[in-house]
């Protein structure tokens, strides 16, 4: 891609998008020196113990076809910062409280690597963790695509694959995006 393009990590490849037309590139690259906890699993479910999250902040996350959104990042009381995490993408939220960020990982981790066929959430009781069970119905960024299987929405098919929209997070809710759909963590359409 050349000079402006802007990239990331969906799924096991590498999208970039160049002047909000996204193209996949190559295999997905390398997360950087943080290592996250691996997952222990019993039988189609698996549980990861301390799941990456934007920063060392205060974080409310949810799942939404294999890509991970957070909303918040308070500094947690007596927790030194520490730098981002490089595959998170950031933004202030609109409509929310002063402060408030979103911030989207299109490619969080998954017990096999792979988001396809897995649904997963965030759990906070306890310590928190991150939460998937088996599914072959799931849809995901990163599906094969075609006219007959077509992409979640949000994302449209490149290459054979679905791939979303340029991430841009401004949004937890629908109603931050003033009349548009807000689809991880990005608004779309109307009021954008």
């Amino acid at each position: 891609m050349g000079a402006g393009a802007d990239c990331a990590n969906v799924e096991t490849l590498r999208v970039c998008w160049n002047a909000g037309v996204p193209r996949v590139v190559g295999p997905a690259t390398a997360r950087g020196p943080a290592r996250a906890p691996a997952f222990t699993c019993n039988g189609t479910h698996c549980e990861q113990r301390h799941p990456r999250m934007p920063d060392t902040g205060e974080w409310q996350c949810s799942d939404s076809a294999g890509a991970t959104i957070c909303r918040g990042g308070e500094r947690a009381a007596g927790v030194a910062p520490a730098p981002a995490d490089p595959a998170w993408r950031c933004g202030a939220r609109r409509g929310g409280p002063p402060g408030e960020r979103v911030c989207v990982d299109l490619s969080p981790d998954f017990p096999d690597g792979r988001a396809r066929g897995w649904r997963c959430h965030t759990l906070y009781e306890g310590p928190v963790r991150r939460s998937c069970d088996r599914d072959a119905d799931a849809h995901t960024l990163g599906d094969t695509c075609e006219r007959a299987r077509p992409c979640v929405d949000g994302s449209r098919c490149v290459d054979g694959v679905c791939v979303p929209e340029p991430p841009a997070p401004a949004c937890w809710l629908e109603t931050d995006c003033g009349g548009g759909r807000c689809r991880f963590g990005s608004c779309l359409g109307a009021g954008t």
